[in-house]
C-alpha cells in the first residue's frame, strides 16, 4: 500500500509536469500564429523572431524531459502512474514538433513579399491555420483538465483540416499552372500549408493523448484520414484541335 505521503509528493510532481505542458502549449500556439500573421502580411520582422524564439521552445522541452526523468527515477512509479509520465513526455515532444513546423512557416514567410498571394487564397490559408490553432488549444485544454470525452470531439476536428488543405492544395496546383511568374512564391505557400495541416495532426495526437491519460486506454476507433492532396494529378490543358 502506498504511502500517503508519497502518494502526493508524486502527485504533486505530475501537478509541475503538466504546468511545464501548459506553458509550452501557449508558447508554441504563439510562435504558430506569429508565424501564418508574417507570411500572410509579409511581416519580416515577425517572421524573424518566430525563427529566434524557437530556441526557447527547445528549452522548455528539454527542461519538462529532466523534470519527467527524475520523477521516474526519484518516486519509480508503475503501471497506469508510470504511463502517465511517458504520456505527458510525448505530448512535450508533439508541441516541441510544433514549434519547429510554426519556425518552418516564419522562414519561408521571410522569402515571399506582401500583397503576393490572391485574395481567395489568403482566406483559405486563414480558415485552414484558425481551426488547426483552435484544435491546438482545445486539445491541450482537455489535456490540462482531463476531459476524456471532450478530447474524443476534438481528434474529430481534423477531419475537416484534412479536407480544408485538400482544397487548398487543388487551388494552388491549379493557380501554379495559370501563373507560372508566381510559382516560388505558391511553392512555399504549399509547403507552408503542408505544415499547417501537420500541426493539426500533433494537436490530434496531443488530444489522443490526452483521452488515455483520462481513461488509462487509447481511443478504440482509428482516426479518419480525409486529406486527399497527395491522390491529386495535375490538370492537364486540353489539347489543340489539329488543321487539316
Amino acid at each position: 500500500m502506498s504511502h500517503p505521503h508519497i502518494v502526493k509528493a508524486f502527485d504533486e510532481d505530475l501537478g509541475a509536469l503538466t504546468r511545464h505542458i501548459a506553458t509550452m502549449g501557449e508558447f508554441a500556439a504563439t510562435q504558430f500564429s506569429d508565424a501564418v500573421r508574417a507570411l500572410l502580411k509579409g511581416d519580416w520582422s515577425l517572421a524573424q523572431r518566430v525563427i529566434d524564439q524557437d530556441r526557447r521552445l527547445d528549452a522548455l522541452r528539454i527542461e519538462l524531459s529532466t523534470a519527467a526523468a527524475t520523477v521516474i527515477a526519484r518516486r519509480q512509479p508503475v503501471a497506469t502512474d508510470l504511463d502517465e509520465v511517458l504520456t505527458t513526455f510525448r505530448i512535450a515532444e508533439d508541441v516541441e514538433r510544433i514549434g519547429d513546423l510554426a519556425k518552418n512557416i516564419a522562414k519561408r514567410a521571410t522569402t515571399v513579399s506582401s500583397g503576393q498571394f490572391a485574395a481567395s487564397v489568403v482566406v483559405r490559408v486563414e480558415e485552414l491555420a484558425s481551426l488547426a490553432s483552435h484544435l491546438l488549444v482545445s486539445a491541450l485544454k482537455t489535456f490540462l483538465e482531463r476531459d476524456a470525452e471532450r478530447a474524443l470531439a476534438v481528434r474529430q476536428q481534423d477531419e475537416r483540416i484534412d479536407q480544408l488543405h485538400t482544397a487548398l492544395f487543388a487551388e494552388l496546383v491549379t493557380r501554379l499552372s495559370d501563373d507560372p511568374a508566381q510559382a516560388v512564391g505558391l511553392v512555399h505557400l504549399l509547403f507552408c500549408a503542408k505544415n499547417i495541416e501537420r500541426i493539426g495532426d500533433h494537436a490530434t495526437h496531443i488530444a489522443e493523448a490526452a483521452y488515455q491519460i483520462a481513461t488509462g486506454h487509447r481511443p478504440e476507433s482509428e482516426r479518419k484520414k480525409l486529406d486527399e492532396s497527395s491522390k491529386l494529378a495535375p490538370q492537364r490543358p486540353p489539347k489543340k484541335p489539329t488543321r487539316r
